[in-house]
C-alpha cells in the first residue's frame, strides 16, 4: 500500500503485478500512515543489530487489502482517490512460481524449488491455505474488495495495458511519472507451463477474479 495526503491517493498492492514499479514511481508522493494497527518498530534491537520487526511491519503494508487500510486509516477510505492492478490469472501463477524460485529469502523458496515442475507447483497452491508470503492472496481480488465481495477501489487498471492504465491514474492525480521496471520476472509465455491438469486447477481456484475482470486463458481481457 502506497498513501499520499498530499495528493489524496491510496495504491493498493497486488503482488505480482507490477506493483514495486508503481511505487517506486509514485514514492516521491507517498509518506508511511501515521496509523495503522502495529506502530512502527524501531529500525535497530538495543544491541545496534537489525529489528527483523520492522522488515514485518513493512510487509505488513506491502500487500495490505483495502478493507484492512479502510478500517485502520483515521482518514476515511473515500476521501482517496483510490486503485489498483490485475493480472491475468494463469500469467499471475507463472510469474509468482519464478518470483518464488529466485528470491532464496522467501519462505517457501526451498519448499518450491524441491518441486518437480510447475503442475507441482500449482497442486501445492491449491492445497495450501496462505502459499504466498508478505500478505500476498490467492485470489487478486481478495486485496481489492470489502468483506461482501465489493470492488472498493476507484479504478482497477490491467497488467496488460499497464502504461496506459498508470497514465490514466497519472491523470487522475495531476502528476507526470514513468514506471521503471523493478523485479520484473522472465519466462516462457504462460501457455507453455501449463497441463490441460493444472490449467483447470487455476481456472477453479481463481474462478472469481476470471469472471469478475473477464479473463481467458488465451490473454484476453
Amino acid at each position: 500500500m502506497l498513501i499520499s495526503y498530499e495528493r489524496r491517493f491510496i495504491f493498493i498492492h497486488v503482488a505480482k503485478v507490477a506493483g514495486l514499479s508503481v511505487r517506486e514511481a509514485l514514492a516521491p508522493y507517498c509518506r508511511e500512515p501515521p496509523h495503522f494497527r502495529i506502530a512502527r518498530p524501531s529500525a535497530t534491537r538495543p544491541d545496534g543489530s537489525p529489528n527483523p520487526l520492522l522488515e514485518a511491519w513493512r510487509n505488513r503494508l506491502l500487500h495490505a487489502r483495502a478493507r484492512d487500510v479502510q478500517r485502520e486509516l483515521p482518514t476515511p477510505f473515500r476521501d482517496f482517490f483510490t486503485f489498483g492492478f490485475v493480472r491475468n490469472p494463469w500469467d499471475w501463477h507463472v510469474s509468482m512460481y519464478h518470483f518464488i524460485l529466485a528470491e532464496r529469502d522467501h519462505i517457501h523458496h526451498r519448499r518450491v524449488a524441491a518441486l518437480p515442475d510447475f503442475d507441482a507447483f500449482i497442486d501445492w497452491v491449491v492445497a495450501t491455505p496462505k502459499p504466498f508470503a508478505r500478505g500476498a492472496t490467492k485470489l487478486q481480488s481478495d486485496m481489492l474488495t470489502d468483506d461482501r465481495g465489493r470492488i472498493m477501489v476507484d479504478i482497477v487498471g490491467r497488467f496488460e495495458r499497464l502504461s496506459d492504465d498508470f497514465a490514466q491514474v497519472c491523470n487522475r492525480i495531476g502528476i507526470a511519472a514513468r514506471l521503471p521496471r523493478v523485479n520484473a520476472t522472465r519466462h516462457r509465455p504462460y501457455a507453455s507451463y501449463y497441463s490441460e491438469r493444472s490449467r483447470w486447477q487455476v481456472a477453479a481456484l481463481c474462478r472469481d477474479d476470471i469472471e469478475r475482470f473477464g479473463y481467458r486463458f488465451d490473454g484476453a481481457g
